[in-house]
């Protein structure tokens, strides 16, 4: 490895920094997006803060996004493979609800997920269904693969496949379900009502309405 002499030489962008902020090459984007998503602060990130935190010059940064919003979007991008992680972990979109017991669970482990990724990740649950990460999602329906926004229409379809309730969902019940979900979590972010208690009861609370306003 060469001596760090030679190293700020050879990268003359560099500001001094201590030994443990140096960056191989490659691992600078890296750290980056891992600096992103550790911020409490993702909407109101700047390129400046970002290159001050990892002891880089905003244009270092820029040989790896070519603007905030690409970096915000890539952010945005992994935080949507995230929840949707939690969502294939709570059902399988592939295959129907043998049962009605099993069908409300699934709307009701579905809520509870993304009622759980909200608390744990507030500032990346804010970016994704903000307006700084409109662009990503208008992508996100050209995916070849399940993605996030997949999970609920097919949670009420399997109700209505279950017989729990008796006409198919549609686009509209999907959004008045979502709102009635993403409308929790912003009050819980919000501490709003103390009385909202704990994730899995108010899942289970707003799956429970949400299937009695379907039927």
């Amino acid at each position: 490895m060469p001596p760090d002499t030679a190293r700020q030489t050879s990268q003359p962008d560099r500001l001094p920094v201590s030994r443990g902020k140096r960056f191989h090459h490659g691992s600078l984007k890296q750290a980056l997006i891992d600096a992103a998503l550790a911020s409490n602060d993702l909407e109101g990130l700047s390129i400046n803060q970002l290159a001050a935190g990892a002891g880089v010059t905003p244009a270092a940064i820029y040989r790896h996004f070519a603007s905030r919003e690409e970096l915000l979007g890539e952010v945005a991008r992994i935080g949507f493979d995230r929840l949707e992680a939690r969502f294939a972990a709570a059902f399988d979109i592939a295959k129907p609800p043998a049962s009605a017991t099993q069908a409300t669970a699934r709307l009701r482990k579905l809520a509870g997920a993304y009622l759980t990724f909200a608390d744990e990740a507030p500032a990346l649950w804010r970016l994704m269904f903000g307006t700084q990460a409109a662009a990503y999602r208008s992508k996100a329906d050209v995916l070849f693969r399940p993605n996030s926004y997949d999970y609920l229409p097919a949670a009420l379809m399997g109700l209505h496949v279950a017989g729990v309730i008796g006409r198919a969902p549609g686009e509209r019940d999907a959004l008045f379900a979502w709102s009635a979900v993403h409308g929790a979590a912003m009050l819980r972010g919000g501490h709003v009502f103390a009385a909202l208690g704990p994730v899995s009861a108010l899942a289970n609370d707003v799956a429970d309405r949400v299937i009695q306003s379907l039927r």
